[in-house]
């Protein structure tokens, strides 16, 4: 498979009237430095840690450097370089999506469709140095650079280097998306419809009592979810499992009555006893693997419980300061190291809100900067990916974990080695077909670099450049025509891009409330434009039911983590249960007859109070033509227009309040 692999990626791409031979430098064997990953502060930058034993593949590093130039951009010695920024003729200024090749394309061609060619042509000199400041850290794009100089010095007139240039370009990042795309083992994650399972309170026994067909239980949560429970999901039109929970929590600081926070986790090598033994989890991933569904779990890379195995046998993991046994200052705990017979104060597991350090106080700090940590982290992940054959992480809060939220967070320097990116790349390197999704609410370029493959889509971020990240749950909490349409543009160039992470869209997850407590009356609404999308998706399970097992006090949770609680299947909201059964079957039946290949905003341009997209079918003749989705997120009812002449569509109606609707061409 891995020479099958090279072959693709080091592949000679063609480019449009001229010969492959043009970009042979495609094919030099030029190799980056394993540990050379995204920098942190320069200031606070110490020697790198030494990495383990396994380093990544010449699949890997060429795949890193392909992505960097087409999505987050390369490095030199000046720094990364900005996306660019189209100024058109007549209209405001543009900053590209990315840093990279495919903001790039994908900017200019918005641009030219809207304004012209004409109106872009002007910034032909700035064209050139952009994309030769770009190409020039990579050896490998030396031919490529030749090519755009050739273009440059040539004796055509300032509209025909336009001309050939764009072309060119286009071509070239048109090829460099197809490496990715042959050759990227995770790219799976980037459409994965992923439902997740609070594995404690999903209540298997009593799901099959709802559905008529009860049956005898082992009482082991993995030995009981069966291959009718998971067929289950599947028909729904879910593709991955993620199970929160798997592992044993701890009994220290615990709060409430319901065992504690499953991200205060006692061992992550293990499974929870009271869920199963290995041997059940091994048996529940089997069966899910022969219906096709991949299976993901949690990473906890900040912190773990008071009371966990690595605070015992590694407490130099931790942030910690000698102590004694009397209460510590706030923010610690004392721990005696038995092994050492010492005293110590360690620190909370802790994180930047709005620029203030918060603490949960049942949970102890990693350091993640110990080389030591890193190397076990990378063990036993790559246990549970080859061992268990798990196909996916979900990473908890991961973006506190970057040197630039770390240092500033604990006031400590860092390594130049971020250590996201050191993890994901050593596990890859083992398991290619692994990914990694981050729970990030700020630095998406910086998890980007780091090798995510997908980040959670919950809130606006400001990123470098200019163009900043719109976030899909907030807009539609909002209920701002104009966010929306700005969160949907912002998918719909995720979802085109290959050589970046994508962002997981959804309306309900284990941190936030009930999507109906969220939403409101909009719910429906807000959930029909998310579930129709060909983005990757999280959805929780137990909404497809109206559940709400909303516990008492401030803890606001669909299900709560500090109270007991069970779905109760024979329960629910029946307009939500018809709502998903609906909505699910016109997914399913949109991934089966357009196969969209495109997303688009609509409509292009103007600021009405609806809001939707058009997905665009394949091209091919078994795929449909087109389909729209639409929604009036506000009270009043609204008149749709919009035209799109190269496509034969105009339409013009009328939506209710609150009303969504799926229009097909």
């Amino acid at each position: 498979m891995i020479p099958a692999l090279l072959a693709v990626l080091f592949a000679l791409p063609g480019v449009a009237g001229e010969p492959a031979r043009d970009l042979r430098s495609l094919s030099n064997d030029h190799r980056l430095n394993p540990y050379d990953g995204a920098r942190g502060r320069r200031d606070l930058a110490v020697a790198a840690p030494a990495g383990p034993d396994v380093f990544p593949s010449q699949v890997q590093e060429r795949l890193r450097q392909t992505k960097a130039l087409l999505s987050h951009g390369t490095e030199s010695p000046n720094g990364l370089v900005d996306p660019f920024y189209f100024r058109p003729r007549d209209a405001k200024p543009v900053a590209a999506r990315s840093a990279g090749l495919e903001g790039f394309v994908y900017a200019e061609s918005e641009l030219s469709r809207d304004h012209g060619a004409g109106a872009l042509a002007h910034q032909l000199p700035d064209y050139f140095n952009y994309l030769d400041a770009l190409l020039s850290p990579v050896s490998w794009a030396k031919d490529a650079r030749e090519r755009i100089r050739g273009i440059r010095d040539g004796s055509a007139d300032a509209d025909e280097k336009y001309r050939r240039l764009m072309s060119f370009v286009r071509d070239y990042s048109e090829s460099l998306r197809r490496q990715v795309a042959a050759s990227d083992g995770s790219a799976w994650a980037r459409k994965a419809r992923i439902y997740e399972v609070f594995a404690r309170a999903y209540n298997v026994k009593g799901l099959r009592a709802a559905q008529g067909a009860p049956e005898p239980a082992a009482g082991r949560f993995f030995a009981d979810f069966r291959t009718q429970d998971l067929r289950r999901i599947r028909d729904m039109g879910f593709d991955a499992v993620w199970i929160l929970g798997i592992n044993p929590r701890g009994a220290r600081g615990a709060k409430g009555t319901a065992g504690g926070s499953p991200f205060a986790i006692q061992d992550s090598e293990r499974v929870d006893p009271a869920l199963g033994t290995e041997e059940d989890f091994k048996g529940f991933v089997g069966r899910a693997h022969r219906l096709g569904l991949k299976v993901l779990i949690d990473f906890v890379p900040n912190h773990t419980a008071m009371d966990s195995r690595l605070l015992a046998e590694h407490p130099d993991f931790f942030l910690t300061e000698p102590g004694r046994p009397e209460p510590p200052p706030e923010g610690f705990f004392p721990h005696h190291d038995v092994a050492r017979n010492r005293w110590l104060w360690v620190r909370h597991g802790g994180y930047d809100q709005d620029g203030r350090l918060s603490f949960w106080t049942d949970t102890a700090q990693l350091d993640v900067r110990n080389p030591a940590l890193r190397r076990e982290f990378i063990r036993i992940l790559s246990r549970w990916a080859g061992e268990f054959c798990v196909d996916g992480f979900r990473v908890d809060v991961a973006y506190q974990t970057l040197n630039s939220y770390f240092s500033r967070n604990w006031r400590l320097p860092m390594p130049a080695r971020e250590f996201a990116e050191e993890i994901i790349t050593e596990v890859k390197a083992r398991h290619p077909g692994t990914a990694f999704i981050a729970e990030g609410y700020d630095s998406w370029d910086e998890l980007s670099r780091a090798g995510f493959d997908m980040n959670q889509n919950r809130n606006n971020m400001v990123r470098r450049g200019g163009s900043d990240h719109a976030g899909w749950y907030d807009a539609l909490a909002a209920r701002n025509p104009g966010w929306i349409r700005e969160a949907i543009r912002r998918a719909a160039y995720l979802h085109w891009e290959q050589g970046g992470m994508d962002g997981m869209m959804y309306v309900g997850n284990h941190d936030e409330k009930t999507p109906r407590r969220a939403f409101g009356d909009w719910m429906e609404g807000a959930s029909f434009l998310t579930l129709l999308l060909p983005n990757a998706m999280m959805f929780y399970g137990a909404q497809e039911i109206g559940a709400d097992l909303t516990g008492p006090g401030d803890e606001l949770k669909a299900i709560p983590f500090e109270t007991p609680a069970q779905v109760d299947w024979s329960a629910g909201e029946p307009r939500a249960k018809a709502f998903h059964e609906e909505t699910f079957r016109l997914a399913r039946d949109l991934r089966r007859t357009l196969q969209p290949a495109g997303l688009e905003a609509l409509p292009r341009q103007g600021w009405p109070n609806w809001v939707g997209y058009l997905l665009q079918g394949c091209g091919r003749p078994q795929c449909g033509k087109a389909a729209a989705v639409l929604a009036n997120p506000t009270h009043e009812a609204v008149r749709v227009q919009f035209a799109l002449p190269e496509l034969a569509i105009a339409y013009d109606d009328t939506l209710p309040p609150l009303g969504y609707r799926l229009v097909r061409f």
